[in-house]
């Protein structure tokens, strides 16, 4: 097998792309005029493989090393690429040689992967003729564009606003806290998000937190402090409009409609009924858990108080604050973990080596099964202020010919300081593993077929099923304990801190859930509807909000997911997901745990099949049943 090295230093991309673009274009032609797999799919997926890999990289490198140079050069190679598919997607001579397909002998992976490439022609518009077909192009053009502008926008916004503050306004701040915001002026606050949940978790200035609040939930508005240059309502207007016409020109009513046709759920009235029936069971414990908090104050509580009395809510009941849990996780430990809780749930080895990358932070892992390299993942942990926010999973190579998968996990946590190691936060411990599960899905799959390798052909209401389910492992104890080293006395999360972790894990988990049911309600609706986002948004809280949102908030102009990711219309995958990882879960628990047969089916019957056929009769395999909604309440704690 081959063991790639991504080229870190792309020169020349606009040319290259165009390049690479036209000999695929050549390549197309000559699949027009295949009669069978090799000559028709094959084909036409070697060559995407290529291409995807140098998109991959520039895409990846603009997200995690942004540069105005750089994001120039990659702007210009998103028409091209973009124009590329949509030739190919509205391409009737390709169409039709795939449908002649049906008629060859193939094998069931083939016959599913066909199928699936036909609908994807039918809702890529190869039906569309003559002006229709030029505007469909023109608006999946447009909308490449917005997305990366979107992105952008909310990168600069989020660097914009920084405050120098006095450690007289830093009370309620500890040792770990101080470190992240130290410079050779004193102390600074800014609002990556590291930064920003440490003053809504722990500082005593309730002015401060305001401030800061204010800050962050108006980047990319209007309301920002650069004068309406980063402003994202525009383009979040214009993507929703567009999102509208592109359904309507393929026959559907809404864009809700469509995004559907390609997930699991059969109807946009099903997972309404799904989301509106968790707001049930979850509203009156979530107004207890308000109650609660808000008598435990004693004030009247605004948006920048909740995570502040939260915190020492959460101390009072259960005897610990989340900072004293952070000396028992250095990074080194965290990662050893994990890499273990991997080998034994899937029988794999996991071992970091020594090569080049594109930043010196980022360690670079392989994945071998009985001495083979079967995969190998680049991982890039810390907040930088050059790289996008939030935690995510991109793949660079699928498992293809002689070549092994290749993934990159993104995610922004805290970094190395002061000579000390980084320390991380439970909760970013949990993001760590929800990245992993995906990274696993893609470099673990044994699917030859790379359109349908790994996490590619996998229902998006699918994709975050491993994620989620890889979160309940980082809970147990045994995993905890080989995670957990505290920083100066190397010992383990004693027992009586870890049953304190484990019966504070469910806090205020009801409005949380209230909270996503919200975010997905909204995502929905937002793309059936043609008023203003944020009249959706405010319809959707009636039901939802257990408290007032302030007048100044702009919280969706910097939603990545559904504005510059792929959650269009689909952000209640991750509520869907979180259905069939906990009913997975608490059935490998029943039948072993880890290293049972039962985890080892998961990754045979997950993992390891990928998109290559139908993903809920590959759960339904592993399970042996459908899944119920029971273990997504017991996981929360919601009793009903």
């Amino acid at each position: 097998m081959k063991n790639p090295i991504p080229n870190f230093q792309p020169e020349n991309i606009v040319e290259t792309v165009e390049q690479l673009t036209q000999q695929g274009l050549e390549v197309i032609a000559q699949a027009e005029q295949g009669n069978d797999w090799d000559s028709v799919i094959s084909a036409t997926d070697d060559f995407e493989c290529e291409l995807g890999r140098l998109t991959s990289v520039n895409s990846h490198l603009n997200a995690t090393m942004f540069n105005d140079e750089f994001n120039e050069q990659y702007e210009q190679t998103l028409p091209i690429i973009t124009n590329f598919y949509s030739e190919i997607s509205s391409n009737k001579a390709l169409y039709q040689a795939y449908k002649n397909l049906k008629n060859t002998q193939l094998n069931d992976q083939q016959s599913h992967i066909l199928n699936d490439a036909i609908d994807g022609f039918e809702l890529s518009g190869v039906g569309l003729e003559g002006e229709q077909s030029k505007r469909f192009k023109a608006i999946k053009e447009r909308l490449s564009l917005l997305s990366n502008q979107f992105s952008k926008n909310s990168l600069k916004a989020t660097n914009e606003w920084t405050k120098v503050v006095s450690l007289d306004e830093l009370k309620g701040y500890g040792e770990t806290e101080l470190a992240k915001i130290k410079t050779d002026n004193g102390y600074e606050l800014n609002l990556q998000v590291p930064v920003y949940m440490d003053v809504m978790t722990y500082l005593d200035n309730q002015a401060l937190r305001e401030e800061v609040y204010r800050a962050y939930v108006s980047r990319a508005s209007e309301l920002g402090i650069t004068d309406k240059v980063y402003d994202n309502k525009a383009i979040m207007d214009e993507i929703l409009l567009l999102r509208h016409e592109m359904a309507n020109l393929l026959g559907f009513k809404d864009y809700a409609t469509l995004s559907i046709e390609s997930k699991m759920v059969e109807s946009i009235e099903q997972i309404i009924d799904f989301l509106t029936d968790l707001v049930t069971k979850s509203k009156p414990q979530a107004q207890a858990e308000l109650d609660e908090l808000t008598q435990f104050a004693g004030i009247e509580l605004k948006p920048w108080d909740v995570g502040f009395y939260s915190e020492q809510l959460k101390e009072q009941k259960f005897g610990f604050k989340k900072s004293e849990l952070t000396p028992y996780f250095p990074e080194k430990k965290v990662l050893e973990g994990l890499f273990s809780t991997i080998e034994s749930l899937y029988q794999v080895s996991v071992k970091q080596i020594d090569e080049p990358s594109y930043h010196q932070d980022v360690r670079v892992l392989q994945i071998s099964t009985n001495g083979k390299l079967v995969g190998k993942i680049y991982l890039d942990l810390y907040a930088r202020k050059d790289k996008r926010g939030g935690a995510w999973m991109a793949d660079y190579q699928p498992l293809h010919d002689d070549e092994i998968p290749v993934a990159f996990v993104v995610c922004n946590l805290n970094s190395p300081s002061e000579g000390k190691p980084a320390l991380f936060e439970f909760d970013e411990i949990v993001t760590i593993f929800h990245e992993f599960g995906h990274a696993l899905h893609h470099v673990l799959t044994k699917v030859k077929y790379a359109c349908a390798a790994g996490i590619s052909g996998v229902p998006w209401d699918g994709v975050e099923l491993p994620s989620q389910y890889m979160e309940f492992f980082c809970y147990e104890r045994e995993v905890v304990k080989k995670m957990s080293s505290h920083i100066d006395t190397q010992e383990h999360l004693p027992d009586e801190l870890y049953d304190r972790l484990i019966a504070a894990k469910n806090f205020q988990s009801a409005m949380g859930m209230l909270r996503q049911c919200e975010f997905s309600l909204w995502d929905l609706k937002t793309h059936t509807d043609t008023q203003d986002t944020y009249g959706v948004l405010e319809e959707v809280r009636k039901d939802t909000a257990l408290m007032p949102a302030i007048n100044e908030n702009r919280f969706l102009n910097t939603f990545g997911h559904v504005f510059s990711g792929g959650y269009a219309a689909g952000y209640f995958s991750y509520k869907w997901a979180e259905v069939l990882a906990a009913d997975a879960y608490y059935y490998v628990q029943k039948q072993g745990g880890i290293g049972s047969q039962a985890s080892l089916d998961f990754l045979h019957q997950i993992l390891e099949t990928g998109g290559s056929q139908d993903f809920m009769k590959s759960y339904e395999t592993f399970r042996g049943s459908k899944p119920s909604i029971d273990g997504l309440l017991q996981a929360n704690g919601i009793v009903n």
